[in-house]
């Protein structure tokens, strides 16, 4: 892909105090989803993707850290402003550049960087890669650079208490290698970063469309009343997860039908993207990435795919609802 469509996709004092609300107000919509459960919606971009944070008795937890680190600052305002408690975790739901550009002003403020294992290795390698390698402007390399890594790792699943409250992390498998779901069971609420995308077109530059389908349908049981945080548009449910999920499943059905037909790849590729567009044309960043996802679900099918390794995780649904 190239970055350009990356970049699409990817599309704590008193003086801080005084100029961030402005800004908070024109990057995210801070949407309260429950006692003490926020998420932040990304506006036009200005932000680059969402986040959101959790609020227990003792400490609060964020959930991704935006694109742009003065998002990222308003964001810390914005938690300042409901809660004097300690910001003790900083969840990375994936690597991608897009999620994890705040993370140091978080860790400056006393957090500790969580995430996948796969994360701690990947964050700077990876995002170098994702925004051109070496012929990445020296702006973005200086980004890349100055990402902070997570400095605590997990395998499959981790349970963090936030006092009187317990927030459940889970690796599932789909959209990179180290995804991170995560289960608010008291608010029902799911973070599910960019293992769900509300009615946009994903970035599949990572993926493995084959392993996303099913941990899709196992999060299909989850209550029927679960508010889902998507990593890119606005608040979801499990309509909207089914919906995203039929996205992929059809663009792997529409791929895998031309391969078993006679045609050069351009002209085939040509004929699955005009059927996503007839379904799907409306949804954001189909005009930049609609065609890079056929490429690339192209590549997956023939086994061409390069993505971080390993890949593997278990498809599980989150555990059913339990009181704080």
């Amino acid at each position: 892909m190239k970055a350009g469509a990356v970049a699409l996709a990817l599309a704590g004092c008193a003086a801080l105090v005084a100029a961030a609300p402005s800004f908070a107000e024109a990057a995210f919509e801070l949407k309260p989803l429950g006692p003490g459960v926020y998420a932040a919606i990304d506006r036009q971009g200005k932000a680059g993707a969402n986040a959101g944070f959790v609020i227990g008795s003792e400490a609060v937890a964020v959930v991704d850290s935006f694109f742009r680190e003065d998002a990222a600052r308003a964001l810390l305002v914005e938690i300042r402003k409901l809660t004097p408690l300690p910001i003790r975790y900083v969840i990375n739901t994936h690597h991608h550049i897009d999620h994890v550009s705040g993370n140091r002003l978080f860790a400056e403020a006393g957090a500790t960087l969580v995430a996948q294992r796969q994360v701690l290795d990947w964050l700077q390698p990876e995002n170098l890669r994702l925004v051109g390698g070496d012929k990445a402007s020296e702006a973005r390399k200086r980004q890349v650079a100055g990402l902070k890594a997570p400095q605590l790792g997990y395998e499959q699943q981790l349970s963090l208490d936030l006092g009187g409250r317990r927030i459940l992390l889970q690796h599932l498998a789909g959209h990179t290698g180290g995804d991170t779901a995560v289960w608010v069971a008291d608010a029902q609420v799911l973070f599910l970063g960019d293992l769900m995308w509300r009615a946009s077109v994903p970035n599949l530059i990572d993926a493995r469309v084959q392993r996303w389908i099913p941990t899709l349908d196992a999060l299909n049981t989850l209550p029927a009343g679960a508010a889902v945080v998507p990593g890119h548009g606005e608040m979801a449910n499990l309509a909207d997860m089914r919906n995203f999920r039929d996205y992929l499943r059809d663009l792997q059905t529409q791929v895998d039908a031309a391969l078993a037909q006679p045609g050069e790849a351009e002209q085939r590729q040509q004929q699955v993207l005009d059927v996503l567009r007839a379904r799907y044309g409306q949804w954001a960043y189909f005009e930049g990435l609609a065609r890079a996802n056929v490429r690339d679900m192209f590549a997956e099918a023939e086994g061409r795919k390069r993505t971080p390794e390993p890949q593997p995780a278990p498809s599980l649904p989150m555990p059913a609802p339990a009181g704080r």
